[in-house]
Parts: structure tokens; sequence; C-alpha cells
């Protein structure tokens, strides 16, 4: 009976040593390179496997590697007893393990032209994603903008590609500094007047990080299935950055600013403005606030299974969004204005926030765009969208003191710190709400 085992080239090195497959059969032993490598410390013996630790990056992604090896390894034994009619030699082995694992005579992966090139199965990476055989963490298909955002990374790498030769192997340092300048590079034209035309802006930072993170998405599914044995996406230096970007919430007395306005005459923006006002005393996502079923609403609770994450919030329903709810009733399913597309309601939520008075004043947009610090002026109706909403909610009740954990249950994130990108909290405004905080406690002692 044929035994195997993987040993390390050098136990006590202290760097990363080959790891060895060694096959007993037959009173016969040899090697198989498994062309793996690993720091002695991060090796299980026992368990013949990488240590499920934080400091080894992908530990399962590496043992699923070696366990592919290993069935590989005892597949041959099997297959070409059978096939020879007798016990095969250590080279034909070798041989059958190499075809099995599509390996080359330098024990490399094929390269032949049955193997996916880097586009090649980065497209096929978005058929997997849109056909539902990838799915999300939570189990659940991709939605369409994972998967426009997906061709989007695509169609910029393939214009990329054109002056980079994109192959595995070359996503190095190299790569990553490159692709990062083409998208922090403003790219412009002249018409038949002479005038500029810009053909290619610059991308802001949290832009060119989702790009990145998307590469590195793309990389670990090479890597799971085969294709990509270099590992320098895994590193420091491939970063993908992500800063709390620029952006606005509106007041309570705004928000009554807007709910006020009369727009009977232009029923459309009536509709848009009060579904986004829905939005800003729910806390609640666009794709979910659009979404409220008539099943969703319990007496003064909605109960919704979010779109996003899955994750199950109650949220007690505000008077304001009784009001709305008791002013179409009867029109429609849910008592609420139907539905339009997130594009569209941005456009008309700019005509209806440019009457509201006190959203005409100017705010200082700051960023970092092309790989340096923006700052420009805008006046705050301008910067106005649905996410605005959310924002909103979030932000007014955390500064009205209700405790953040609970908030959270509400809003339905998962961690604080992504809780905490949401709430626009300026220094001034948590210095006097600290002062609050003190008076309270000396007024107690009093």
């Amino acid at each position: 009976m044929a035994k195997f085992n993987f040993y390390l080239r050098e136990k006590n090195k202290d760097g990363e040593t080959p790891i060895i497959l060694f096959i007993s059969f037959n009173g016969n032993r040899f090697k198989y390179p498994t062309g793996k490598t690993v720091h002695p410390k991060f090796w299980n013996e026992p368990e013949q496997e990488v240590r499920q630790v934080k400091d080894f990056f992908e530990p399962k992604i590496f043992n699923n590697n070696l366990g592919s090896i290993l069935k590989a390894a005892k597949k041959s034994i099997g297959n070409l007893e059978n096939e020879l009619g007798r016990l095969p030699t250590p080279e034909e082995i070798k041989n059958f393990i190499d075809r099995e694992l599509e390996r080359n005579e330098n024990g490399d992966t094929s390269t032949t032209e049955t193997a996916p090139t880097f586009l090649g199965l980065f497209k096929r990476f978005i058929d997997d994603s849109k056909e539902g055989i990838r799915l999300t963490s939570s189990g659940k298909r991709f939605d369409k903008r994972s998967i426009q955002k997906y061709n989007t990374v695509y169609s910029t790498l393939d214009k990329f590609g054109k002056k980079y030769n994109l192959t595995f192997e070359t996503i190095d340092k190299n790569f990553y500094t490159k692709f990062v300048a083409y998208l922090n590079k403003e790219e412009s034209t002249k018409n038949a007047k002479g005038e500029k035309v810009i053909i290619k802006k610059s991308y802001s930072l949290n832009n060119v990080g989702k790009y990145i993170q998307v590469i590195k998405t793309f990389l670990t599914y090479a890597t799971e299935n085969g294709y990509n044995h270099n590992m320098y996406f895994q590193t420091k230096q491939f970063k993908a950055h992500k800063v709390a970007g620029f952006s606005v919430y509106l007041t309570e007395d705004e928000i009554n600013d807007l709910y006020t306005l009369e727009l009977s005459h232009k029923p459309h923006l009536e509709r848009v403005r009060d579904l986004f006002i829905v939005g800003c005393w729910t806390g609640l996502r666009f794709s979910d606030f659009t979404n409220i079923q008539q099943e969703n609403i319990d007496r003064d609770f909605l109960r919704i299974t979010t779109f996003k994450t899955g994750e199950k919030v109650i949220i007690p329903i505000h008077e304001t969004v009784k009001e709305i709810m008791a002013k179409y009733n009867g029109k429609y399913p849910n008592s609420l204005p139907p539905a339009i597309s997130n594009q569209k309601m941005n456009l008309y939520l700019k005509e209806i926030a440019v009457l509201a008075k006190s959203l005409k004043k100017p705010v200082n947009v700051e960023g970092i765009k092309g790989g340096f610090q923006t700052s420009t002026k805008k006046q705050k109706w301008e910067l106005i969208t649905t996410h605005t909403a959310r924002r909103s909610m979030a932000t007014n009740v955390y500064k009205s003191g209700f405790p953040a954990i609970s908030l959270m249950k509400i809003t339905g994130h998962k961690t604080e710190k992504s809780f905490l990108l949401y709430i626009k909290v300026t220094p001034e405004e948590n210095a006097h709400k600290l002062l609050e905080h003190w008076n309270k406690s000396v007024l107690k002692v009093v």
C-alpha cells in the first residue's frame, strides 16, 4: 500500500524552505517537488499542512493547493497500475502528476493554448459571478452593481494591457506602480475648435482602491483555481487604499425644510422628495428604502432583511414617515411613493435641494485625486444624493446621544469601524457633545 507524506527540505531553516512530497510504494521511495515553500514556524507536521494562523496569509488556499497535489499523487498509483498492468516507475508517477496538475517539464503550470490568459480568466471570473457559480460570503448571488464594477475593471485592464504585458507573473510592484499612475492620470484631446476635451479623468484615492480590491479578489479566485502562483498581490505593497470619503449629511432642520417644500405642481419631484425623506428617517440604503413591501410594515415598526448584507433589522416608524404613508395610503400597495432608478433620483434630488434656502451655503469639499490633496468649494445642495439619507439618519440619531452599538443594530452595520464612516460629526460638534456630557455630570454631583 502506498504512503504519502509532505516534508520540509530544511526543518530548521530560518526562512522559507521547499515542501517535498515523499511517495513510498512497493519498497520504493521517491520525492515529488510541490513547488511550494513555507517558513518552518508555519508548518504543522502532524496535520501535514500549514498552520491556520493570522500571520500566514490565506492558509486555506495554500492547504487546498497541497491537497490537489496529494490527490493527483494518490490517483497516479491506482490509475497507472491498472493501465500498465504493473507497478509504475517513479518517472511514470511524476509525469502522471504533472499532467494532472497541468505542469510542463520545468514543473510550472502549463502555458499551452488551453490555459486561459490573464484577461481570459478575468472574463470567466465575471461570468462565474454573473451565473451564480461564484457567490458572496453570505451565500448570495452577486448583484448587478458588482457585475458592472467587475466589467469596468476588466475594460480598464484591457486598455492598460495594450501598453503593459498582463500575465499572472507580471503582477508585481512594477504593475502596481504603473497601473495606479495610469488611473491617476488625466487624459485629454482637442476638438475641432481646438478646445481641450477631457476623455479620462484622474481617479480619487478610494476609486483607485476599489480597482485594486477587485484585482485582488480576482487573483484570489485565480489562485484557488490553480492558475496563479504569484503571491505578490497578498503583500502590504499591493494595497487597496480606503479612506473616509467626503460627504454631507442633513440636519433635522434641513430635512424639515425639504419636507415642507411646496411641490404639488410637480408630482414627480414630490414623490422623489417624500421617498428621500423616508430614507432620512429609516437609515436604510437606497436598495432597501425603495423596496419596502406591505409585509415589512408591522404596526409601528419596519422589519426588513437588507439587500446588501442580508442583515435583519427592525426600525421604528418615525412620525414623519407615518404622515407620508397616510398621504399615499390607497394609492400604492405599500403606502409609499414608487421607486425610480438611483441615477434619475439623484438628478431629481438636485432639482429639489436647490429650492431649499438652508442648503444654499458653501461647503469646502476635500479629497485626494490623482495622488494630490484637493479642495473645492460647492453649494451644499449640489452634494445631496440618495445615500445622504442614510448618513443623515445615522448622524442625527448619534448626535442625539443614542448609543452607537444600539444604533448599529438599526442601521445594520456589522462593525463599529464601518459604522463610524457614516457619522459626519465635526471636531467642534464632538467638543460640544463632550462639554454637554461634563455639564450633565456636574449637575448630577451637585
